[in-house]
């Protein structure tokens, strides 16, 4: 008799390992969106600024310097949007964005104050930097607001920083963008480094079975496969074996053994897997195992199959302890689920 999980602990190392370097090639192949840590100056300094040229490109977040800005008057009713005329590297700007926001009071503040100031002329402009999507004017209010700003069309006619009324760029943020990729990586790392800790917990926990095995039979150290011609219950579909009063399973779930002079309440559940809630495409064998030992109950669920036709086989196990063991509550029912809640509680 071979340890059936050995399969099981491989595999689920090799998909732990593959779901961390999955996390880390996503993070990778989001670096540019990960590493601005959603600073706008930095967004600026790694080249992802916006200019005109990139009005079209309304996919796509930048970073926008701007060196000065001023309010148009242009709002909606609610005063959760306005519209501001914005200095950038290569002409003037309609930025909408909601007043109230910090960034944008702290920004209209800042120059309103520095406009108030007098500056030497050699002293290079003052620059905040703010994220932006661009947006096509397809309502064509920014030619009117062109025109109030700009009556004579001054700045809407020169061939360098010029007004522009044919698009406007609105403040946004990467912070969704940056949670969500975290997120995803995070997720993928952690599951993968979480079945890695399972896969060496079960061996661990495998071994200590088997040295458990070995001490209730020491001729079984080395030669386990023995069980199979001397246990008084054998069922190798299931890999259910009873021997000296104990439960013991060989599945590709884990090595386990329960002794049975110490168990309360034994029954099977069955998990359906359901394709869009009707096709079942996996079934699921489990027992439910509930004992008495050392002054406390302890409960296991463990795993024993999802062979789809093996619910005759989990039948017959159940069957022969319960015929064997006839302390022990069998089955599921609201007599034994009382029974078992009433032993708990002169138990306690």
């Amino acid at each position: 008799m071979n340890f059936k999980s050995k399969s099981t602990f491989i595999a689920n190392i090799l998909i732990g390992i593959a779901l961390i370097l999955g996390g880390i090639f996503y993070a990778m192949y989001n670096k540019e969106v990960l590493l601005t840590f959603n600073s706008a100056e930095k967004m600026y300094n790694d080249g992802y600024y916006f200019t005109s040229a990139a009005s079209n490109d309304t996919e796509s977040i930048y970073s926008l310097a701007i060196y000065d800005m001023l309010d148009t008057g242009y709002g909606t009713d609610d005063g959760k949007s306005e519209v501001y005329t914005v200095f950038g590297d290569d002409g003037l700007y309609f930025l909408e964005a909601n007043p109230n926001n910090a960034k944008i009071k702290a920004m209209v503040e800042f120059f309103d104050k520095y406009a108030s100031e007098e500056h030497p002329d050699d002293e290079p402009l003052p620059v905040r930097y703010l994220m932006v999507e661009p947006h096509t004017d397809s309502t064509s209010i920014l030619s009117t607001i062109a025109d109030k700003v700009d009556p004579d069309s001054t700045f809407r006619n020169r061939e360098e920083g010029k007004l522009y009324d044919d698009f406007y760029i609105s403040q946004t943020s990467l912070t969704k963008n940056i949670a969500f990729h975290l997120a995803v990586t995070l997720v993928l790392m952690v599951i993968g480094v979480g079945m890695i800790i399972v896969a060496f917990t079960r061996k661990s926990k495998n071994a200590d079975t088997y040295e458990k095995l070995c001490e209730l039979d020491e001729k079984l150290r080395d030669n386990i496969n023995e069980l199979d011609n001397i246990a008084d219950y054998v069922d190798k579909s299931l890999g259910a074996y009873v021997y000296k009063n104990h439960l013991i399973l060989n599945t590709k779930f884990g090595f386990d053994m329960f002794n049975l002079n110490n168990l309360v309440w034994l029954y099977h559940n069955i998990t359906r897997h359901k394709m869009y809630a009707v096709i079942t495409v996996g079934i699921d064998y489990a027992l439910q195992i509930n004992m008495f030992e050392d002054g406390r109950c302890r409960e296991q669920r463990v795993m024993l199959t999802n062979n789809k036709k093996a619910e005759d086989a989990v039948v017959s196990l159940i069957t022969y302890i319960g015929m064997n063991y006839p302390n022990a509550l069998i089955g599921f029912t609201p007599e034994t689920q009382q029974a078992y809640r009433e032993f708990k509680q002169s138990h306690r």
